[in-house]
């Protein structure tokens, strides 16, 4: 998951969290698309397939079946070592769909940024130190050097100082 990604682009606490549920989404839906589509092709395949083997057997009787019982179909070594190439066949078509996509999938990467996390984090380190703490009590505490962390002053927000 491209959880540290999402964190060194956002600035804003509430960014990331937008950011990440964004991605956890897109993940799960692309596999729920993913898996009913490689289900499709891998039904459509045996019902053009399994006739080609077989005119004994229905199609429908192998995908109600599965792969690991086709031994209850029949007791002909032929028809069974016929429907298991058929089965092999169809399971070939899902994974030249899915090396497809995943191959169409890493072309997004080419448009990524490439992002030193170590870079990022010192200069949100440095940027914190220089930034002044306002207190809820109106108060503004300069940051020591010691204390850039959020929780050496866990009562106050950090705001950043506006420039006027």
């Amino acid at each position: 998951m491209p959880y540290t990604a999402i964190q060194a682009i956002f600035d804003d606490e509430q960014d990331v969290l937008i950011g990440n549920a964004i991605a956890t989404f897109t993940t799960l839906a692309g596999g729920a698309i993913g898996i009913s589509i490689g289900e499709s092709i891998l039904v459509s395949k045996l019902l053009s397939e399994v006739p080609k083997y077989t005119k004994s057997i229905p199609p429908q009787a192998v995908i109600s079946s599965g792969a690991l019982n086709l031994d209850t179909l029949t007791n002909s070594p032929v028809v069974i070592d016929g429907l298991r190439q058929a089965y092999g066949k169809a399971i070939s078509a899902v994974m030249i769909c899915a090396t497809v996509a995943i191959g169409v999938s890493s072309l997004t990467t080419l448009g990524m940024r490439p992002l030193n996390l170590k870079v990022i984090s010192r200069e949100r380190e440095a940027a914190r130190a220089t930034t002044p703490v306002k207190c809820s009590s109106s108060i503004t505490v300069e940051p020591k050097p010691h204390e850039v962390s959020e929780r050496a002053i866990p009562q106050c927000e950090r705001k950043r100082s506006e420039t006027s």
